[in-house]
């Protein structure tokens, strides 16, 4: 698949002017290409998880899972921008991190990240583990019990501008379109977040739970984490993780349910120190 680069100036605002959101095969509608040699200093996305919202349990039929919806907010001056190519359909992808600098031009940094298809309805591609949520017991301190918990089954994240978290940063337009994702045949990938930006998980997605069948009743920590695998290149990693607290217990009559009792630190823009307190309600992706 041929792909026509289109030059990209170093503001950003020039950024959001270069690229259309329609979700087209990569062959009909070229991507933006990251371009230009960097001048100055790089210019960094921070990932910064919401406490997970709208937690409660289901009954699945063969038993209980807990559910909840996520938003992962980039608060850093700079867009997170992956560029994910492959030479065939028959190739494995390379996923690159595109760096502006502040003079303009971009690195380009090869991550170990991987993309998977599908996997949630949507027909699309998704990067494996953008956020993970791991549920672990508390003890009356409120101290997380040693050990690795339950974790969730989700495949991925298709990762675009969802949604303005944070007013007065970034664009006042998306940049990132989820059509950057492409179909299964595609040649090259665009995802990213703009300054600002946040791209929302709602409940009802395949992944966005946790299996709590066998789990007793008790309280528990829900973490949300990005990056875990420590792929992408980021302002810090010290706001990448983020909580609920929560009451799980069992009715007389078996049903499963969970009340939240405490929420971790929630995004601030431009790399603030975290503060806890409730975050908004969740849209649909």
């Amino acid at each position: 698949m041929s792909l026509r680069p289109v030059v990209l100036l170093a503001a950003f605002s020039l950024l959001v002017a270069a690229c259309g959101g329609e979700h087209q095969h990569a062959a009909q509608s070229p991507l933006p290409v990251p371009s230009g040699t960097p001048t100055g200093e790089p210019v960094l996305p921070d990932f910064f998880p919401e406490p997970p919202v709208d937690v409660h349990t289901k009954d699945t039929g063969d038993g209980w899972q807990l559910e909840f919806s996520s938003v992962l907010v980039n608060v850093g001056a700079g867009e997170f921008w992956l560029v994910v190519d492959r030479p065939s359909v028959d190739d494995p992808w390379v996923v690159t991190q595109a760096v502006r600098h502040a003079g303009g031009g971009f690195d380009q940094v090869r991550t170990g990240a991987e993309v998977e298809w599908g996997g949630d309805g949507h027909d699309h591609w998704h990067v494996r583990r953008v956020v993970s949520y791991r549920m672990v017991g508390i003890d009356d301190t409120g101290t997380p019990r040693p050990g690795p918990g339950l974790t969730d089954a989700k495949v991925g994240f298709c990762i675009y501008d969802f949604g303005r978290e944070l007013d007065g940063m970034g664009p006042d337009d998306a940049f990132f379109e989820r059509g950057g994702c492409q179909p299964e045949d595609a040649l090259r990938l665009s995802m990213g977040l703009s300054p600002g930006w946040g791209d929302t998980y709602e409940w009802n997605l395949p992944g966005q739970s946790i299996d709590v069948s066998d789990v007793p009743d008790g309280r528990y920590r829900l973490w949300a984490e990005a990056d875990e695998g420590g792929h992408f290149t980021e302002t810090t990693k010290d706001n990448n993780l983020t909580w609920v607290d929560l009451e799980l217990s069992t009715t007389a009559a078996g049903a499963r349910a969970a009340v939240v009792a405490g929420v971790g630190p929630q995004p601030q823009g431009d790399s603030a120190p975290p503060e806890s307190g409730a975050t908004g309600q969740p849209v649909p992706h």
